[in-house]
């Protein structure tokens, strides 16, 4: 679709809005029947497709009017400059500055001297005009401004780019592909990481990791925790009610599970290949077995595959809790017997539901129906009712393992951590906590700021007013106020949509903030752009994303993160070293050039000799100091802060101190040698 639309008539259409919303299931499209129909959905958008049926709409917007418009032109905003660069700006302006003056008081000085010479002679007029006097003032030309290209370190952009070069090589041997330069120093001062939760923090790969199965909850995943009879059924039912179709290879005389497709049927095809049921040889070897297929879909919540097991016919039904336990009428005791549901079994079941939920875990429930004979029907309400309960599994998707370690390294080194996810509250805090963002202890009811350091996308979008002044460089949140309060608590956005992204990279850069920015979907852009630094997703990533994007994550790992904002503090660290360098050379030079022209009358570099110090001061210190390796101590100390001066204060007392030595030495030998 090129256009924002509104459907007015049409037959069973359905729209892929993946690439827009971020969510992967097709959404139905169809017009309302009434006033009161708040469920049909009607609204087509740009950048989306049309994967099936016909219709007709009404066009509402093009161009940069429509979604896919606006989505293109916030990514086209111009890039502001770094802080390194506008620091750098700065500090070029004010050293200009004092060079010229240094080089109108050594002219001046020269000048004077020449004038009292002429003075002092017997024909002061004749003396002074003249073609000698001529020379003279076109002598102290040439060395005022040689001053002025000796005081300017010209060697600061090589050594910039040196620096920057140099790390880019090595920060792609470590996973962050930069693609461009002044990404990598950005880093060095982000003291903002917000992040993805799935495939970033977490493996991105679903893992069922408790099971309630005959009346008992187990976090051994093995089948011999129940009667093989129901083992036997949940293998099956797992091979054949599913779609996904993992990798399944030996490596190191191991069976590696490489999850492709759904990640939750991936999760189920591994636990049935534990069991040793291999989906391979029930679902591809022979295909006639499977009689009929219901496919899972957002408004039915469930999936039903009807499999013929020699004279048996099996119906297999997986689905959301909450929207098959009406439709049970049996379950499988601690006997491996099925027997009628009864109150107290409804009542271990949601004891089971609340625990599993408690540790955020994604519940699905696992029942089956015996059938007389080959089905018939293509209602799949009649495949669908009078179920038992098999079992019911608690997926989760487990956190990297380096990852806590990741975020307690970025609290050492004064960077606040956000985790910006779709997800449930429950879910989000759990992870959280997990991963090291929130306290392991943290409880709601203790915390007083609870409602702002968990918040979901709907209340933080209402809270800061959205934004104002929308694509101008005016452009900030509603109420800063507001933002600048919540920003000292806000740990987890849960509910989050890409927009919310956008809003919190806006506000978090008003308040000065160098902010970093993950994203992997096309709907990301935006807050990449938006961001002092954008991370894409290198596998998971859309094109979209990664145009829009600073620095691509080639392992999509949170720790890929803090490795670029070691080489980004080392790049800053690298810089002051060589300006320490040069700005002593250059203080010296200065110094004793007008020293000279005051005392001597003369200069005692003349302007080829200072310009070849100059040349080899440059070149040589920036290939030397902008190409040091970062070290861990980088990471325990503070970020760099955006108003931060590029040269500290113990900077000077090194610049002044080493200074004064040289001047002394040199003076020493000026005045006194031969």
């Amino acid at each position: 679709m090129s256009v924002d639309g509104l459907l007015i008539n049409g037959s069973n259409v359905s729209a892929d809005e993946s690439s827009i919303t971020g969510e992967s299931n097709e959404i139905k499209k169809r017009v309302p029947e009434g006033p009161t129909d708040k469920n049909c959905n009607p609204f087509l958008i740009s950048g989306s497709k049309v994967m099936e049926g016909t219709g007709e709409l009404i066009v509402l917007a093009v161009g940069k009017n429509s979604q896919y418009g606006k989505l293109k032109m916030k990514i086209q905003q111009d890039q502001d400059d770094t802080p390194l660069q506008e620091k750098l700006s700065t500090l070029a302006d004010q050293i200009g500055n004092v060079g010229l003056m240094s080089a109108i008081c050594t002219f001046a000085a020269m000048l004077l001297h020449y004038i009292y010479d002429c003075a002092m002679g017997e024909d002061f007029f004749g003396t002074l005009v003249s073609w000698e006097t001529l020379n003279e003032l076109i002598e102290y030309f040439i060395i005022a401004v040689s001053i002025v290209v000796v005081a300017v370190p010209e060697g600061l952009p090589l050594a910039v780019t040196i620096a920057l070069a140099y790390s880019v090589g090595k920060m792609k041997d470590e996973n962050n592909l930069v693609r461009y330069l002044q990404a990598c120093e950005t880093m060095g001062g982000a003291n903002n990481i917000c992040s993805d939760k799935t495939g970033t923090l977490t493996k991105n790969l679903m893992t069922v990791t408790k099971i309630f199965v005959e009346q008992q909850s187990h976090g051994n995943i093995d089948e011999s925790v129940m009667k093989q009879s129901t083992s036997r059924l949940i293998g099956i039912g797992a091979c054949v009610n599913s779609n996904a179709h993992p990798k399944v290879e030996i490596k190191n005389n191991k069976n590696t599970f490489e999850q492709i497709g759904n990640k939750t049927e991936c999760a189920l095809l591994e636990m049935a290949f534990k069991f040793g049921y291999d989906f391979r040889n029930y679902r591809d070897k022979d295909k006639s077995k499977i009689l009929k297929v219901f496919p899972f879909s957002s408004e039915r919540k469930k999936m039903t595959t009807v499999y013929e097991d020699g004279k048996q016919v099996l119906s297999f039904t997986k689905g959301a809790p909450d929207f098959l336990i009406d439709r049970c009428t049996k379950y499988v005791n601690k006997s491996g017997a099925v027997v009628k549901i009864t109150p107290d079994f409804l009542n271990q079941l949601r004891s089971a539901i609340s625990e599993f939920a408690s540790e955020s875990l994604r519940t699905i429930l696992l029942t089956y129906k015996e059938l007389d004979g080959r089905p018939d029907s293509e209602d799949s309400e009649d495949y669908e009712s009078d179920l038992t309960i098999l079992a019911m599994v608690g997926i989760k998707d487990p956190l990297r393992d380096e990852i806590p370690l990741a975020v307690a390294i970025c609290k050492t080194a004064g960077v606040t951590v956000r985790m910006v996810t779709g997800d449930n509250k429950e879910t989000a805090i759990a992870i959280a906590k997990e991963a090291g963002i929130l306290d392991r202890n943290w409880d709601p009811n203790a915390d007083p700021n609870a409602h702002y350091t968990v918040m979901e996308g709907k209340d933080f979008r209402a809270e800061v007013e959205g934004l104002v002044n929308e694509g101008t460089e005016d452009e900030t949140v509603g109420n800063e106020e507001k933002f600048k309060e919540i920003d000292r608590y806000l740990r987890v956005l849960a509910r989050s949509s890409p927009t919310d992204k956008y809003l919190m990279a806006t506000g978090l850069k008003k308040l000065g903030h160098v902010v970093a920015m993950t994203g992997d979907g096309t709907n990301d852009a935006p807050a990449l752009k938006k961001a002092d630094i954008g991370f894409a997703m290198g596998i998971a990533g859309t094109e979209v994303a990664k145009e829009a994007s600073g620095i691509i994550l080639l392992d999509d790992n949170f720790k890929s993160i803090v490795t670029a904002m070691k080489w980004g503090r080392n790049i800053f660290d690298c810089i002051r070293k060589f300006l320490q360098f040069q700005l002593t050379v250059n203080f010296v030079a200065l110094v004793m050039a007008f020293v000279g022209g005051a005392v001597l009358r003369e200069s005692p570099l003349n302007a080829i000799q200072m310009l070849w110090v100059n040349l080899i001061m440059d070149t040589l210190a920036s290939l030397a100091l902008a190409t040091e390796p970062p070290s861990d101590e980088l990471l325990e100390r503070m970020p760099y802060s955006r108003n931060e001066s590029l040269i500290t204060a113990n900077m000077w007392k090194n610049i002044i101190s080493q200074g004064l030595v040289q001047i002394a030495i040199l003076g020493t030998i000026l005045f006194k040698g031969p």
